[in-house]
């Protein structure tokens, strides 16, 4: 079971393992790469954002959420054991954003997903 430091630590580790891939990507991505982030009741594309932009979401979500958890666990919690299952759960979700952001990568540099 993990407890308390090793879970701030695993957070740690997968915060800045989504911003390098993050940056990583955006190192890769073709210049002027755009991505649609808006689509018109016609089904079509009607607003864009620079590709390298678009990558930087998920790693800044993830840099907030983590800040938050850092200054101040005892806000999300009572006891010091719900502080440890606070933070086994953000690894959890820390965890899933690496996963969408290495799925981003994939897709945006046109790698095949089999």
């Amino acid at each position: 079971m993990m407890n308390h430091r090793s879970a701030a630590i695993s957070n740690a580790v997968f915060v800045a393992a989504t911003f390098a891939v993050a940056f990583w990507t955006v190192h890769r991505l073709a210049a002027g790469v755009q991505v649609a982030i808006h689509w018109g009741p016609d089904n079509r594309a009607d607003a864009w954002v620079g590709g390298s932009a678009i990558q930087l979401v998920n790693p800044i979500i993830a840099l907030v959420l983590w800040f938050l958890l850092s200054t101040c666990p005892q806000g999300f919690s009572s006891t010091a054991e719900s502080t440890k299952r606070v933070h086994m759960r953000f690894s959890g979700v820390f965890l899933i954003q690496l996963i969408i952001q290495l799925l981003m990568a994939m897709h945006v540099l046109g790698m095949v997903v089999a």
